[in-house]
C-alpha cells in the first residue's frame, strides 16, 4: 500500500532501455510505473441471511502467513466477540513481532447482511 500511494522512486522510474532500441545519443530512456496505485474492484451482491467478513492486508501481513490461516485466526477472534478493530491491531501485533518484519496494516470489516 505505501509504495502504491507514497514511495515516488517507483513512479515512473527510468527503466534502463533506451527508446528505439539503440544506445545513441539520440535515444532516450523508456519510462514507465513499476507499481500501480489503480486499485482492483470487483461487484459482490449480498445475501441478507448472512454474514460477511472483509479483511484487507498489506504484505508485511501476508508475506508470512498464508490467506486461509489469516482468516481462520479472524473468524476465530470475531467468534470470541472481539471487536474488528481489535482483530485487526492483533493481527498486525503478531505479524510485526516476528524478526525481520515488514511494515503491517490490516483493516477488518464485518458486515452483517439483515442489516446493510
Amino acid at each position: 500500500m505505501s509504495r502504491a500511494l507514497g514511495d515516488l522512486q517507483y513512479k515512473r522510474p527510468v527503466s534502463g532501455i533506451q527508446e528505439g532500441g539503440g544506445s545513441s545519443s539520440s535515444s532516450r530512456p523508456i519510462r514507465g510505473d513499476f507499481l500501480s496505485n489503480d486499485p482492483y474492484t470487483s461487484r459482490r451482491t449480498l445475501g441478507t441471511d448472512r454474514r460477511y467478513l472483509l479483511v484487507i492486508a498489506s504484505d508485511g501481513v501476508t508475506d508470512r502467513t498464508d490467506d486461509a490461516t489469516l482468516i481462520q485466526h479472524v473468524m476465530k477472534l470475531t467468534m470470541r466477540g472481539m471487536r474488528a478493530r481489535d482483530i485487526a491491531q492483533d493481527v498486525v501485533t503478531k505479524a510485526t513481532s516476528r524478526q525481520k518484519s515488514d511494515n503491517a496494516s490490516c483493516i477488518v470489516v464485518m458486515i452483517d447482511g439483515q442489516r446493510s
